[in-house]
């Protein structure tokens, strides 16, 4: 899809085919398409630049410096388009969007801004904001955790987050595990962690959705849930080669301790692949209305759903047959003719788009993974 509608925020975006070819693989700092949303039509738009001044009044003619510099400036319905470049540095953002005037910040390619957190903070970026969309973006840097969000009705779309090896890639967090209806679409998390208890994917807040993300080689879990975790779509994602396993859901420690499952949760038509332990299991405290739908185990330490209260259906313990697998992310992970994964998924809990943007058959036809060939 063009980015630019993205930036012009256009509403109801989809992504547009180019043919038979296929797009290119997803993979650390590469060209994957964004996967679309539905933007707020941004009333406002304030431009940063590796070139620009943050003296500047942050016009695409007089760009301003830093993400930072231009949070503090945007108000409810501005995009902040990033242009490509590195910027190093940690990044704090704390402005709040609305209901109806979100506020993004946009990478002005996808990976094509490229944040290196420079070890201050605990995270190369931390969003306090409610309300807020980060689209498109290459995170990488010395701090111990990528990108935390602890604000509120936030998107975290299109990045690839990456190599900070003592924490998580993507995580949601505050002090108190109050964040919430927090949507983690179409991102490639990979090699963080330096132990077990670190994750590719490690979401903390009940609603919203964790859909079409890739999560690989990190020291833990693909993607993992705890603390304040409930009522969450965890669905058509790709976990693959986690020491740990593939995906996890689950409460305890702090803010609940245990006292509250995790209920509610739709895991449905994820690919977890060359994982540790279980591909896909529970732990600590569960409910019994968690769903585990259609999804395909392979090569994992034991190809099975560990199960506490939840319940399970349709899951396949075959090859998915991806046209090529490859553990270093480097892979082509569309689905070859023939694939077990082709129309074997449930609507229930599936993203109505892949995560090239290609819609999903409404009725039935839901392939297994990040793609709908």
């Amino acid at each position: 899809m063009a980015l630019a509608l993205v930036i012009a925020g256009a509403m109801g975006l989809t992504a547009c085919s180019t043919g038979s070819q296929p797009a290119p693989p997803p993979s650390v700092g590469g060209t994957a398409p964004m996967a679309p949303i539905t933007p707020t039509k941004p009333t406002n738009q304030i431009f940063v630049s590796p070139s620009g001044d943050d003296g500047n009044p942050g016009t695409q003619a007089a760009p301003m410096r830093s993400i930072e510099a231009a949070a503090k400036v945007a108000k409810p319905g501005t995009n902040v388009v990033v242009a490509n470049g590195t910027y190093n540095g940690s990044i704090t953002t704390d402005v709040n969007g609305t209901a109806e005037a979100r506020i993004s910040f946009t990478s002005a390619s996808r990976g094509g801004a490229k944040i290196v957190g420079d070890g201050s903070g605990d995270a190369a970026w931390i969003n306090n904001g409610d309300y807020v969309d980060i689209v498109g973006f290459d995170i990488t840097g010395s701090n111990t955790d990528g990108l935390v969000s602890g604000g509120s009705y936030g998107r975290i779309v299109s990045n690839s987050v990456h190599d900070f090896r003592e924490g998580n890639c993507i995580a949601t967090a505050n002090d108190n595990y109050t964040m919430h209806d927090i949507d983690v679409i179409g991102n490639i998390a990979a090699h963080c962690g330096a132990d077990k208890l670190d994750h590719g994917i490690y979401v903390s807040h009940p609603n919203g959705m964790v859909t079409n993300n890739i999560a690989y080689g990190n020291a833990g879990f693909g993607i993992q849930c705890w603390h304040n975790c409930n009522a969450l779509s965890i669905s058509n994602n790709l976990v693959f080669d986690n020491p740990e396993g593939g995906i996890v859901v689950g409460q305890g420690d702090g803010p609940n301790n245990g006292d509250v499952a995790a209920d509610n949760f739709v895991v449905a038509n994820n690919i977890a692949i060359d994982n540790g332990r279980e591909g896909i299991r529970e732990s600590g405290a569960t409910g019994r209305n968690n769903q585990f739908l259609n999804n395909i185990l392979w090569d994992n330490e034991t190809n099975r759903i560990l199960l506490k209260t939840g319940s399970e259906r349709g899951t396949l313990v075959a090859d998915p047959q991806f046209v090529d697998f490859k553990s270093d992310g480097s892979g082509d992970y569309h689905l070859r003719p023939g694939s077990p994964a082709l129309g074997a998924g449930v609507e229930l809990g599936a993203p109505s788009i892949d995560v090239d943007g290609k819609p999903r058959p409404p009725e039935g036809g839901v392939d297994i993974g990040i793609y709908q060939q």
